[in-house]
């Protein structure tokens, strides 16, 4: 398990960017669009899904980002060793 801390970033650009490097995944397929999640999205994404995440517009997150850290295991396992990190690396 691997533990992310998001601390002091703002909840919408963290969603953006491990959206943003998210792949779709299983019947994600159906629901996949190539556009990069803009922060009005990642906005009201945050206020509907209470952030805690599986799938976003086909891509797989599997994440919990209601505290100042989260585990990236499950985002990891699908979208790769250390992806959610490095992800979290490009808003830092």
């Amino acid at each position: 398990m691997t533990t992310i801390n998001i601390k002091g970033l703002d909840k919408r650009k963290v969603l953006q960017a491990l959206y943003d490097s998210a792949q779709p995944l299983g019947m994600g397929f159906l629901h996949y669009t190539p556009e990069p999640l803009t922060l009005d999205q990642a906005e009201n994404a945050l206020a509907e899904n209470l952030y805690k995440f599986d799938y976003l517009k086909g891509r797989v997150l599997k994440v919990n980002i209601i505290g100042d850290t989260f585990d990236s295991w499950l985002y990891d396992r699908d979208n790769g060793e250390g992806a959610a990190e490095q992800a979290i690396n490009k808003i830092r």
